[in-house]
């Protein structure tokens, strides 16, 4: 008698948890439930291009007086190396690390120190400048290297010692 008992528990016990379960799966559908003839969602595809994005930090910068400065592409061999002592026979010049253009004399800048040669000619003391801009170097071009590269240096130069001797 005890094991018919245990029987007819057992049975009622699955019967009601089938129940409850058929309950939870109804009510979850009907939560889940879309209606096709509504308006889709608009889809957000990608993001901003690392050029758009090098506005950022330069907000926090420009709250400490930073001027960005962005120089030309294009530079002469004397901004480009001389002004900044790379000497002639320094590997950076080689044929092979630098790419030149039709121009004689002109290539395409290899780093963004020729700005901060730009900004001292033309600005006098203190001088807070941000420098992004892109770059070229001859690599050897794969999945995980490219000829461009973007780059962001700082400059700060003051008016001299504030103190006396």
């Amino acid at each position: 008698m005890a094991n018919e008992v245990g029987e007819a528990v057992k049975g009622a016990l699955a019967e009601r948890g089938a129940e409850l379960r058929n309950v939870a799966q109804t009510r979850r559908l009907a939560a889940e439930r879309v209606d096709v003839t509504l308006p889709g969602r608009a889809v957000t595809r990608g993001t901003l291009h690392p050029i758009r994005r090098r506005s950022r930090p330069s907000r926090g910068l420009r709250a400490v007086r930073f001027v960005v400065y962005e120089g030309p592409e294009v530079e002469d061999d004397l901004t480009n190396f001389q002004m900044l002592n790379i000497a002639p026979d320094h590997p950076a010049r080689d044929l092979w690390d630098t790419l030149y253009v039709d121009i004689p004399g002109q290539l395409l800048r290899t780093h963004t120190s020729p700005g901060q040669i730009r900004v001292m000619q033309s600005t006098r003391p203190p001088i807070r400048a941000l420098l992004p801009g892109r770059c070229f170097r001859y690599e050897a071009v794969d999945a995980s290297h490219g000829f461009e590269f973007f780059q962001v240096e700082g400059l700060m130069v003051d008016e001299g010692p504030r103190w006396r001797t």
